[in-house]
């Protein structure tokens, strides 16, 4: 009985841990695209020339802004589905008092 319950924890730990490893990735991507893409389109469009720094400049904070946005985004839903959770769990432990 005491084996399964800490096999169990074991493999939850492993499931989180492989979870975590995906959103840095995630991160990672939705960071570097952006920025990666603002470098590429100022390179198309003449912005690394030596009088259009500020062009490329404003290029990749949009790209920075892009990016904080999206991982913003992520967050607030995932927050979300963390409280409804935390709801179902506070209903199902106010019934079990019951």
């Amino acid at each position: 009985m005491e084996n399964e319950n800490l096999e169990q924890i074991k493999a939850q730990r492993e499931i989180y841990r492989h979870k975590a490893f995906k959103m840095m990735l995630e991160i990672g991507f939705i960071i570097a695209l952006p920025a990666f893409g603002a470098y590429f389109l100022g390179k198309y469009f003449g912005f690394n020339e030596p009088g259009n720094s500020l062009k490329l400049t404003l290029l990749l904070f949009a790209a920075f802004i892009l990016s904080w946005s999206i991982i913003i985004y992520k967050y607030n839903r995932f927050n979300r589905k963390m409280k409804e959770i935390d709801i179902k769990i506070k209903n199902l432990n106010s019934k079990d008092q019951l």
